[in-house]
């Protein structure tokens, strides 16, 4: 013969009224606290998993779109038929107005001939002439305004043309030795500026942002290098307020000069 369960509900309300309602809550006990046991914990996990979810969809629906624009072929209409029979003639095209005449002067080259052959009303004309005029085959008479004014130009007589040569970008992975490193100067208000993008502090994405600023002479940011980031969110946040960053120049044998520095700009959600 099998055993037989004691149940201690049974035996509790054996003698008692069972209509009441606490017997009914202890016999569901276990079963109601079970189900609510395992809502709650599905209710976490959704919880936990939407924000994810959200930046995983996001994502996708961004390619999505690059793609399209990328892809995306305008078919246009086909242009309505011309009828040449009651069209009337197109008007026509004007033509600039021809350039002011500018005066010439007959251009003698010299020659050697006999004097008694030489024409005498024929001479050459002189420098100061022919910086007025143009040289030519005839003399004719042109507009005046059409010769330009070199007045207002100044020369430098001879001295020598300056050559500015370029400089050369430092290589972003050489190691320069400088006396002084350049420091950040508004580092703070940056950081501030960034904060923490929200769609990232949601989907729960955090790490270390690191990047190589290229500083100039001057303390200048000029441009940049992420080397490593946990998410294109952070990246991006980090990167939009990076040419506002300010630094003390580095130094090098007592002159200013160009150096990549190594920054990182850490995200922590807590």
């Amino acid at each position: 013969m099998a055993a037989v369960a004691f149940d201690w509900d049974e035996k509790l309300f054996s003698n008692r009224n069972r209509a009441y309602g606490a017997y009914f809550l202890r016999k569901n006990y276990v079963r109601y606290t079970f189900r609510a046991l395992i809502l709650s914990i599905s209710a976490v996990a959704v919880g936990i998993a939407v924000p994810f979810v959200k930046a995983y969809i996001e994502a996708k629906l961004e390619g999505f779109r690059k793609r399209e624009k990328r892809q995306i072929i305008t078919e246009l209409m086909e242009p309505p038929p011309i009828d040449k029979k009651n069209e009337p003639p197109p008007p026509p095209i004007e033509q600039p107005p021809p350039p002011p005449q500018r005066a010439q002067i007959k251009f003698v080259p010299p020659q050697i001939v006999k004097e008694e052959e030489a024409k005498k009303e024929e001479t050459i004309a002189s420098i100061d002439t022919l910086m007025k005029v143009d040289p030519g085959t005839r003399n004719v008479e042109g507009d005046p305004n059409a010769l330009p004014d070199l007045s207002e130009i100044e020369g430098k007589g001879n001295q020598p043309a300056e050559v500015v040569e370029k400089e050369e970008e430092p290589d972003p992975n050489a190691f320069i030795a400088v006396e002084k490193e350049p420091q950040p100067v508004n580092m703070d208000e940056i950081k501030k500026r960034i904060g923490y993008p929200p769609l990232a502090k949601e989907a729960g994405i955090q790490g270390k942002v690191i990047v190589r600023v290229l500083v100039g002479k001057t303390g200048k940011y000029e441009r940049h290098i992420v080397l490593k980031s946990p998410h294109k969110l952070l990246s991006e946040a980090v990167e939009k307020e990076l040419p506002f960053l300010e630094f003390t120049p580095g130094i090098q044998a007592g002159k200013p000069i160009k150096v990549w520095v190594t920054i990182p700009f850490d995200f922590q959600l807590r």
